[in-house]
């Protein structure tokens, strides 16, 4: 996950607590004249957001420390600043002093969820968690009032902040964990302390920090673990890998999935274009949601929502209310293209999920998959890249377009399994593809773009707007 931005989310409401209880929760130590009666209601990462009784968090950014910022917030009317003791002596206003400012905002953010009596539901996986969530808010939606993690705030200050959003009267907390590394699901876990996990797919991700899928798994399955006895487990009982972490718990432990075996299972899945219908346990659901790979999200929602007792029709409801989130499987028009823009993130378990969505997809004339490299893969990249090649190769896609460093990775895999030469394009950049796009496109084509979030394809979205713009005045013209 990336660290939060000012446009995914400023401002963090939470129970509110004195500047003492905060410097006994963290250690913290005075620095000047600083107001220990004075209430805190809300965080901030950002000086540019603070508001009156806020608390400022003085983090480490991307380019600059934010204690060059304190005094700013201070002006701006936050009740404290909270620093690292290494950077006290470079904070010229008042403060307190912390070991360590990122545990104190998780130790702030654990104190703000054992405050509250919402129940508190974590979702892990190397893909889904963040449809999952979504899926999942809303079906409790129907029933019950909460929060869930902004966006994908899934990482050492995403779910802190998250949690932080706990205010009194919330019922549920759906938060998202993702990790890069081993034992950072650990680590998140201890602050959530949820008391009922989901688990969506191992696959292929962050290798680079893994090294290897099993050490994927053993990571994700630290949620599990810390599962108390009296709490829910969820697991895809369709994924070997999920289906083994009920070993690891004493909670009770529920499944889902396509097989006999699966407490919640669908008898029935089929893709009609940009929507999906399931039946599950005879019940039908019908959900506004492209790709059949996301039975296994919507799957994990039922099951949650039947375990605390929300009616199959209720859940129906929520599921039907679902809407897909730009760059997630999202389906729009563009001039004469249907485009599904999935281009939020990418790994190999997500780009064979976009080919078997283009294959369902039935109402258009050509499928184009556009698609840059799948990132932080470490010394498995070529590989995989190639095996993606490969698969294209033995799809339905009409054309691929590929782009970024493993570009010929990808066309080789694609040309040894037989494919077709003037099935697929290399293009250098962004820009070159872009110039060449409209060439390669025909009316009532459908286009799905596929790459790692630091690649941003979402940028094509645009490039194809301006193409059906011109489209459009060229006809115009000629009329």
């Amino acid at each position: 996950m990336q660290n939060p931005t000012t446009e995914e989310k400023a401002e963090f409401q939470m129970y509110p607590i004195t500047v003492q209880q905060l410097c006994d929760l963290t250690a913290g130590v005075q620095s000047g004249h600083v107001n220990r009666t004075a209430k805190i209601d809300g965080t901030v990462i950002d000086s540019r957001d603070v508001q009156s009784g806020d608390v400022f968090f003085a983090l480490q950014g991307t380019h600059q420390h934010g204690v060059q910022f304190a005094s700013s917030a201070l002006r701006d009317g936050a009740n404290l600043i909270v620093v690292d003791e290494a950077q006290s002596a470079n904070c010229s206003c008042p403060h307190i002093s912390v070991p360590d400012a990122e545990i104190a905002l998780a130790q702030l953010a654990n104190w703000n969820r054992k405050a509250s009596d919402a129940l508190v539901i974590a979702i892990t996986g190397s893909v889904g968690k963040t449809t999952t969530r979504q899926l999942l808010t809303a079906v409790l939606e129907t029933t019950h009032s909460g929060i869930q993690s902004p966006r994908n705030f899934n990482n050492h200050l995403g779910v802190p902040l998250s949690l932080l959003e706990l205010q009194p009267g919330d019922e549920f907390a759906v938060i998202e964990m993702g990790a890069s590394a081993p034992n950072e699901i650990a680590a998140l876990a201890a602050i959530t302390e949820p008391e009922m996990a989901v688990v969506t797919r191992i696959a292929p991700a962050h290798l680079h920090g893994f090294q290897s899928v099993s050490a994927v798994q053993r990571c994700k399955q630290q949620l599990v673990q810390s599962i108390k006895p009296d709490g829910t487990v969820f697991l895809n009982i369709d994924d070997p890998q999920v289906a083994a972490m009920a070993s690891a718990t004493r909670a009770q432990v529920i499944t889902f999935g396509t097989s006999e075996a699966a407490d919640v299972r669908a008898t029935e899945i089929e893709m009609l274009d940009d929507e999906l219908r399931l039946v599950v346990n005879g019940h039908e659901y019908l959900v506004p949601i492209c790709g059949r790979h996301n039975a296994t999200n919507v799957l994990a929602a039922i099951a949650v929502g039947l375990e605390i007792g929300i009616s199959e029709e209720l859940i129906a409801a929520g599921l039907q209310n679902f809407k897909s989130k730009p760059g997630r499987s999202f389906v729009t028009e563009i001039g004469e293209w249907t485009v599904i823009d999935d281009s939020y993130n990418s790994s190999p378990a997500s780009v064979s999920a976009a080919i078997q969505m283009a294959e369902d997809f039935s109402d258009c004339r050509h499928r184009v998959l556009v698609m840059n490299d799948m990132l932080d893969l470490g010394d498995q990249s070529a590989d995989l890249h190639y095996g993606i090649g490969a698969a294209l190769a033995a799809s339905k896609i009409d054309h691929v377009a590929v782009l970024g460093e493993y570009s010929c990775d990808v066309v080789e895999g694609f040309l040894a399994a037989g494919g077709h030469g003037n099935r697929i394009s290399q293009f250098a950049d962004l820009s070159t593809l872009s110039a060449m796009l409209d060439c390669l496109l025909s009316c009532d084509d459908l286009v799905v773009i596929k790459g790692s979030r630091a690649t941003k394809m979402e940028r094509l979205i645009d490039v194809l707007t301006t193409l059906a713009a011109a489209d459009r005045e060229s006809l115009s013209r000629a009329a």
